[in-house]
Formats: structure tokens, C-alpha cells, sequence
């Protein structure tokens, strides 16, 4: 079988740090990894990137499958815009989507009906399933964790749904496939990254999290050799992707052991941790450090206050957030990570989360609003107050409701917030700064990029953009004040 597995450019990454973060698609690069050996042919687009049109790709190459990956809801419209330019150029070719948000939320793809199948398990064993059912013209609702287009245009199940896989017999990712866009993958001013996953899942029950409510709680890991082989396949610069770094002590212990026996070394690493794990494991943390020359933590900070973090279901405290910090940079980690505004923020809380940046010199720090994910059970909670259904807002960047402030003035405490961080070119931080840390050949690319985060600074934009009623809220702002 020929099968095309496709990246969408999603159409709603103006803002927030989307254009700073532009990683490989490594969910694909499993997916092949695990079809190739049934002797499949198997070519991996990202249209991120890609300047052949779609037309010439399918001539070209004439594939029997197409899978599209559908990570986050922002890549709905795409995956559907794809879906129909894909039949409309060949209706015999087979068109499935897959991904976290097509398996979390698949009713976002009700009605589509040049959508055939939906996978809402993992890509490395429902796609090798699916391809074998179609060569074979075996009926394909016997093949588990699939989702098949029905006649009115919904989905039905298919019989029954796959284990998650075991990831210690998981084969290295393909990375051969998207060599040709290397260069174009990076992680802040890291160019090009690598991305490499050890871990999937996350144990713990953040209220917008959608990741442990469609892995059930899980966490699984890869095998230390398979990671060590696969760390040594990439280059200088790497974004780890696990949700969850350093979750499990005794797999972070072999795991440190096995990548520490190889000569391999990296210029750059960043992993995404929680602030109690860190606090509580600086041998560990003192352990993984020769690995990189400089190595970042992103942290879920989340919020400045214990009343925040408790609202969110986070499970820690803010003494435990200020003891990682304190031990991050005592170890020599560069401390990063992300705070979440929500709609009902005062100027009292706005100011707040300031002083806290200030006080703890957070200046490395991204901002997202409050947003229900699609898949959660905060979304179905939240369904009666949602203002907003259009995909494209959310992006974690635009209001889906009425905030506590007008509109614009929530927008204009929300730019200052941003104005307050390292990407205020015309602030903090420099253009010619930004410039000064990449190589020559990045530098065009590096100052395109920190021009669009410019964006982040002006409430114009927001505004332009927003579906909030504006009189409505300035209406409910009064009636509060008088209270």
C-alpha cells in the first residue's frame, strides 16, 4: 500500500509562543516507522512547510491511504479542507484522520463526509490495522479503534478498541521522512530542534489537561536503550515532549543511566516537568544535567496564587512552586513555563501575577487563557457559558466568554502581562539580541518570527478578532462596580 500521512498548516497560530514552537511531526514519524516493516511505501508531508501543492504530491505519488494528523482542535478546519481536496482530486483514495484531538473530540468531524475513518487509539497499531483490512478488502468494522463514516454523515465505532500499546516494543521513529524539513523545526531561538519522546501520559488531573482523560490516568514509557539509540540520531538541539518529565523516579534513573553511558551530548534540551516533582528530586535533576550544555525546564506554573492553583486542580501549592524554581537554577536549569489567565482576572489579580514575575525574575514566561478544551470534562462543564464554538479560537489566546472586565480592558492588562517577558522586542529584550544567539544562516527567519510574537503586545489585534459582545460587557462591569 502507498500512504500518504499529512501535517496540516493550521490556520490560527497568531499568537502565544505557536510560531517560537515549531516541532517535527513525530507522531507520524511512529506511524511509519511501525507500517514500513509490512512493506508499505509511506511519505510524510507537513504543509507547515511543504511548497508543492496537494495536486502534485497525490499525482506524484498516488496513494491508496492518506492519514491526516489532527493534534489539536486548532487543526480541524484544515484536516477537513484536506479531507475534501484529497476526494475531490481521487474519491478512491482512503482518508483517515487521527491524532489527539480527532480521538479526544471526534463529534469537531461530525458531518464531513469526505472523512472515512476516524482513529481514536494509537496511530502505530490503528493505521497498520486499517492499511492490512484494505489491502486485504476485509471489512473494516472488525478493525478496533476506529470510527467509520456512516451514511447521515456520523461516525459509528467499530468493534471493540485496542490496549494502549506496550511503548517498550514501539520501534524508533522514522525521522529519515521529514529530512527535507529539518531546518525549519525549532523551539525558541534553537534552530533546527529534534524532538524525542520517552514517556506518554500523565497520572495527575489538571482541570484543562485533556491528555489524562484520553489516556485513562496512564503513563507509559519507552524502553531506556530504544531512547538512547534514538538520542543519539539527533542533533545538537532537543525538545522533549513527554507531558510529564521525570514522573516516574526509578524509569528517570535508568533512563539518566543509560543516555549517561553514551558519548552523545547535547547543545540544548528542554523538558516539561512539574514544579513538585523538581522540588522534590534535585539528585535526579543533578543527575540528567552533563547531558546538555544548556538544559531548559518548561514548567506548568499555572498560577501565582495557592486559591489559582487549587481552582485548577493542580495538586501542589505555591511553596512548592517558589522550592523549584530555587532548585532549577541552583542545579544550573534554565526555568521557563506558563501561567493561565482567567476570564474572571480583576486588575487586583493582574497586578498580582506582575509582582509575582517580577519578585521571582519570570521573565522567560508565556500566558494562555483560560480555554475548555474540546474532550474534557472542564469543556462539558462549561458548555453553558461558551460564548464561542468557532475552532479557530481556541488557540488558548481568544475569550470564549464574557470576562469579569470589559473586553478590552481584560486585552490591555493581558498585552502588559506579555510586555513584561523576554519577547518584547522593544523592551526587555532586544531584537538584536534574539538576533546575536543564532547562527548566521537563522537570523532572516528568527527576526520573521519575533515580529509576528509582536503581535502578542497589541489589544488592537485581540480585539479585532474577538466574538465577545463588547457593550454587554461594559453593561456588567458597571452593574459590578455599583454593587
Amino acid at each position: 500500500m502507498r500512504v500518504l500521512l499529512l501535517k496540516p498548516r493550521p490556520t490560527a497560530v497568531q499568537f502565544g509562543l505557536a510560531p517560537f514552537f515549531q516541532t517535527e511531526p513525530l507522531g507520524l514519524e511512529y506511524i511509519a516507522a511501525a507500517l514500513m516493516p509490512a512493506g508499505h511505501r509511506v511519505r510524510i508531508v507537513d504543509f507547515r512547510f511543504e511548497r508543492r501543492p496537494l495536486s502534485r504530491i497525490l499525482n506524484e505519488f498516488r496513494p491508496d491511504v492518506a492519514g491526516i494528523a489532527c493534534l489539536h482542535i486548532l487543526d480541524v478546519p484544515e484536516t477537513l479542507a484536506l479531507a475534501r481536496r484529497i476526494k475531490q482530486h481521487d474519491r478512491a483514495i482512503f482518508v483517515a484522520v487521527g491524532g489527539h484531538a480527532a480521538g479526544a473530540y471526534p463529534q469537531a468531524l461530525d458531518g464531513a463526509e469526505s472523512v472515512d475513518a476516524i482513529g481514536v487509539g494509537e496511530g502505530e497499531r490503528t493505521m497498520p490495522s486499517l492499511c492490512e483490512a484494505i489491502e486485504r478488502k476485509r471489512p473494516l468494522h472488525d478493525t478496533p479503534s476506529l470510527l467509520l463514516r456512516g451514511v447521515n454523515g456520523g461516525f459509528r465505532a467499530t468493534s471493540g478498541a485496542q490496549d494502549w500499546l506496550d511503548l517498550r516494543q514501539v520501534r524508533q521513529p522514522e525521522r529519515g521522512l521529514v529530512a527535507r524539513y529539518q531546518s525549519q523545526y525549532c523551539c525558541l531561538n534553537y534552530m533546527p530542534v529534534w524532538t524525542i519522546e520517552t514517556a506518554r501520559g500523565c497520572p495527575h488531573r489538571c482541570k484543562f489537561c485533556s491528555v489524562w482523560q484520553f489516556y485513562g490516568g496512564s503513563c507509559r514509557f519507552h524502553a531506556p536503550e530504544t531512547v538512547r539509540a534514538d538520542f543519539e540520531n539527533t542533533g545538537r538541539h532537543v525538545f522533549v515532549i513527554d507531558d510529564l518529565f521525570w514522573g516516574n523516579r526509578q524509569q528517570s534513573e535508568e533512563l539518566a543511566d543509560a543516555l549517561l553511558r553514551s558519548p552523545e551530548r547535547k547543545a540544548w534540551m528542554l523538558v516539561q516537568s512539574r514544579a513538585d516533582l523538581v522540588g522534590q528530586n534535585p539528585d535526579l535533576l543533578r543527575r540528567w544535567r552533563p547531558l546538555a550544555s544548556k538544559f531548559d525546564i518548561f514548567f506548568g506554573f499555572e498560577s501565582p496564587t495557592h486559591e489559582g492553583l487549587r481552582s485548577l486542580h493542580k495538586g501542589t501549592d505555591i511553596a512548592k512552586t517558589l522550592v523549584a524554581i530555587q532548585t532549577a537554577r541552583e542545579l544550573g536549569y534554565g526555568v521557563t513555563g506558563n501561567f493561565i489567565i482567567d476570564p474572571d482576572y480583576t486588575e487586583e489579580d493582574f497586578a498580582l501575577l506582575w509582582d509575582f514575575l517580577g519578585t521571582h525574575q519570570l521573565y522567560r514566561a508565556g500566558f494562555t487563557i483560560l480555554t475548555p478544551l474540546p474532550g474534557t470534562e472542564f469543556f462539558e462543564q462549561s458548555r453553558e457559558k461558551l460564548q464561542v464554538l468557532d475552532w479557530d479560537q481556541y488557540d488558548l489566546h481568544h475569550l470564549l466568554w464574557q470576562p469579569r472586565l470589559p473586553v478590552e480592558r481584560f486585552f490591555e492588562l493581558y498585552c502588559e502581562t506579555w510586555k513584561r517577558t523576554v519577547l518584547n522586542a522593544a523592551g526587555r529584550k532586544k531584537w538584536w539580541k534574539w538576533v546575536a544567539e543564532v547562527e548566521i544562516r537563522h537570523v532572516g527567519r528568527m527576526l520573521r518570527i519575533l515580529r509576528r510574537t509582536q503581535r502578542m503586545l497589541d489589544p488592537s489585534v485581540y480585539m479585532a478578532e474577538t466574538r465577545i459582545p463588547l457593550r454587554a460587557g461594559r453593561e456588567e462591569y458597571g452593574r459590578r462596580l455599583a454593587d
